[in-house]
């Protein structure tokens, strides 16, 4: 195997961040910061348009040229540099021309790295060695200038950016030629991979801009020099060493790990756990270096992080590298979102010094997400996917209301109107947060879930357009959008889950409807009776062992759809029809006790659908007097106690005053504040209103808009319809199945109906069961009817 390629791509790849660490090494931490601005925003869109090009090429079985590849980065070369210029200028005040030259120089390496990927596979190490030697020459000359602090400083930027392209040209210019080769085949090929370099671009971007705009310049700078320094290792495999040693395994049939890559990580990982050490205890000879003990921890923790993403870039090499249909795309998509999304939870909980180990972090979440990948692909191959008490227990804590705090573990809390002051420490989390994500890396069956990743990541990145677009620059908020973006985004995953759930669950017959008959079969009989004892007549969220939170504002209307979804699906047969019949009433009881409009309006509504279905269909009228029984005891429940008037007096000034007092003023507020202007309308508000005037748009489509323009809400919208379209393509199959039906117009009832009038898809406890039970319905229709159909 020759390293000749490896380096050349390291010195097209790197010379950035070299430039980078250089700069922040000597001190200038302004200036870094400003270049990882724009070298992330060139990241979020020239890594991200890159489509894992140079694994593509030296893949035989992938059939995308080079020739390809270049034409279609020819074609989206001015846009991405437009789109660029504007990441980096809007969202700080960097200088123009500074971003004109970084930019320029991020297209050269883009143009050049097709070049170089051709040159490796048919083995011309000559042009390899003498783009490397250039390159290190250009990059000395580009810093050595630049420290001088001058305007012959942007001369060697200049020099720096353009030189390289000499090298390229003819095979540059070829690809112009070549349009014709960007066919519909090629461009489909090529749309998971886009999909993956995209979220990481775009990940890489937000994560610095978070970064930034929670602890300002100077210490930003420090962290993206450490996490540069750090993170060289795990960079130069991914994007030099990666990809010749995948294809020097696919050329050779054998597993190849050389000894001059395994000594540098063993003694990458031991400075790293030195320098940690010595920041620790802060060791007197790092002072004298001129740099504060926080950016050695983090340092420290980054090489040892640099190492863990080298493992984890090994696994992402095969999977891509070694057959023409794996693609990366999901854990992509996973690990980076949730990286994002961890970043003001550490920064707010833990504090700044918390933020240091932040790249080892992705490490460990890219190492799981690509592994947790590879292994589900060998159980599926090996046909031993299918885990009953796995699928059982997810079901069982996505709809479990339990809630945990991280100051004080298990919820518990007897107020009725609980409210954490916006104290993370204090906000409850339900487990199915957990169960959410534990149970994507327990399928992980990212190929049957590609509708809803491209749904998750357009909103993300149509939010995070808006978000730039709209704060202009202004830190304080960008920051408070960019946290209440990952309140929208942190949910939808549930949608993952469920697409996932489904498909790889389908020879268990009716476990998602047991597993939430059981988890109702013990609730609601424990709260109603909790509630008596408690001397309430609604109901209370003490349930003495643990609380329940948002115990009426949201959770009712999920106990109820969990319900039907059990009810529909398992009455059929004669051990649950029995339990249907002794438990429904409970269920009325409860839905009575809960005060929920839209519970009660869901139960009554279902129950007697599906009673006027089965009596039509099978002559089955049990279910009609059942809901005769449920309305009678009900209405009965209403009329209960003497004292009922004043506890639905206490109900509604103080449980549900959001819903009762606000809710019409709020809808009112944001809808006419959504249409001020066309601008406003498509791109959103640069900050919210005040919580105490407006709490809440009490309709989550209304929330998106304003916090985030129309924009955002696109994708969701041609969910919503995508949706629709299959329910009506294949209406009558849907018509023939009772449980499909009722989970159709269940889904239905929650995204358009509940979500009119509360924000409850960006609850985490409502919006990941919502989105659950979409996927699953999605999943479904295309597994069912789509094979149909062909």
């Amino acid at each position: 195997m020759s390293y000749i390629f490896p380096l050349a791509n390291m010195a097209n790849a790197f010379a950035m961040t070299v430039l980078l660490i250089a700069l922040g090494l000597t001190g200038h931490s302004t200036l870094v910061a400003e270049v990882g601005i724009v070298q992330g925003a060139t990241l979020a869109l020239f890594y991200a348009f890159s489509a894992n090009a140079r694994s593509l090429i030296l893949n035989k079985s992938a059939a995308v040229s080079a020739n390809s590849v270049m034409a279609f980065r020819l074609l989206t070369l001015t846009p991405l540099a437009v789109i660029s210029y504007w990441l980096s200028v809007s969202a700080t005040a960097i200088p123009s021309i500074l971003a004109i030259l970084l930019i320029t120089r991020r297209i050269t390496e883009w143009l050049s790295e097709v070049h170089l990927s051709e040159m490796e596979r048919l083995d011309n190490r000559l042009f390899a060695t003498q783009y490397f030697v250039a390159q290190s020459l250009l990059l000395v000359l580009a810093f050595g200038l630049l420290v001088m602090d001058s305007h012959i400083s942007y001369l060697g930027l200049s020099v720096w950016a353009l030189f390289p392209l000499l090298f390229s040209f003819k095979f540059i210019y070829s690809g112009f030629a070549n349009f014709p080769s960007l066919t519909k085949n090629m461009l489909f090929k090529m749309l998971p991979h886009l999909g993956s370099t995209a979220i990481i671009g775009i990940g890489v971007y937000i994560f610095r801009l978070l970064i930034l705009l929670l602890i300002g310049k100077e210490i930003a700078g420090d962290l993206y020099t450490a996490f540069a320094i750090g993170g060289l290792t795990g960079s130069v495999f991914a994007n030099s060493l990666g990809a010749s040693i995948a294809l020097h395994e696919q050329r050779s049939g054998k597993r190849h790990f050389p000894k001059m890559v395994r000594l540098p990580l063993n003694l990458s990982l031991l400075a790293g756990a030195l320098i940690f050490v010595a920041a620790t205890i802060q060791l007197d000879t790092l002072a004298w270096l001129g740099k504060t003990y926080f950016f050695w921890q983090a340092t420290g923790l980054s090489l040892i992080g640099g190492v863990v993403m080298v493992y984890a870039q090994r696994v992402r090499f095969r999977l891509i590298q070694h057959d023409e249909y794996h693609d990366v795309f999901g854990p992509d998509v996973m690990m980076n979102i949730l990286l994002i999304t961890s970043i003001p939870f550490i920064y707010y909980l833990l504090g700044l010094q918390a933020l240091a180990g932040l790249y080892l972090l992705s490490s460990l979440l890219a190492l799981v997400f690509y592994k947790s990948y590879q292994l589900a692909e060998i159980r599926s191959s090996k046909g031993q996917f299918n885990l009953k008490i796995g699928y059982s227990i997810i079901a069982v804590m996505i709809l479990f209301p339990l809630y945990l705090q991280l100051s004080n573990g298990i919820f518990r809390s007897a107020s009725l109107n609980f409210n954490s002051g916006a104290d993370l420490n204090f906000l409850p989390i339900p487990v199915s947060v957990i169960a959410c994500y534990v149970g994507i890396l327990m399928i992980a069956a990212y190929r049957y879930a590609t509708t809803s990743l491209y749904y998750i990541f357009f909103t993300c990145l149509l939010m995070v357009t808006t978000t730039v677009a709209i704060s202009q620059g202004v830190n304080a908020e960008q920051q408070s959008k960019f946290i209440l973006l990952i309140q929208f985004i942190l949910p939808m995953f549930g949608l993952v889950l469920g697409q996932m759930y489904y498909a790889k669950n389908q020879s268990i017959v009716y476990s998602l409807e047991k597993s939430f008959l059981y988890v109702l079969l013990f609730i609601v009989p424990l709260q109603l009776t909790s509630t008596w004892l408690q001397g309430y007549t609604s109901l209370s969220p003490y349930l003495y062992v643990f609380s329940i939170y948002q115990h009426v504002q949201y959770v009712p209307v999920i106990f109820v759809s969990a319900f039907l979804v059990a009810f529909c699906g398992l009455w059929s047969i004669s051990k649950f029809k029995n339990i249907f019949l002794a438990f429904t009433p409970l269920m009325g009881i409860y839905t009575a006790a809960s005060m929920s409009l839209l519970a009660i309006v869901m139960l009554i509504a279902g129950l007697l659908g599906f009673a006027l279905y089965q009596w039509r269909r099978f002559f089955d009228k049990t279910v009609i007097a059942l809901v005769l029984l449920v309305t009678i005891l009900m209405g009965g429940y209403l009329e209960y106690k003497s004292d009922f008037m004043e506890s639905k007096l206490t109900f509604f000034n103080v449980i549900n005053q959001d819903e009762i007092a606000f809710n019409m003023i709020g809808r009112h507020y944001f809808a006419k504040n959504i249409v001020t202007d066309p601008e406003t309308f498509l791109l959103g508000h640069a900050e919210r209103p005040s919580r105490a005037q407006f709490p809440s748009a009490h309709n989550y489509y209304l929330d998106i808009i304003y916090s985030f323009g129309f924009l955002a809400l696109l994708p969701t919208l041609v969910m919503l319809i995508y949706t629709l379209m299959l329910l009506y393509r294949f209406r009558n199959g849907v018509l023939a199945s009772t449980d499909l039906l009722c989970l159709s117009a269940i889904v239905l009832f929650l995204v358009v109906v509940d979500n009119s009038f509360k924000v409850g898809l960006r609850q985490p406890y409502s919006g990941i069961f919502t989105f659950f039970i979409w996927g699953i319905l999605i999943s479904k229709l295309h597994l069912n009817f789509l094979k149909v159909s062909k």
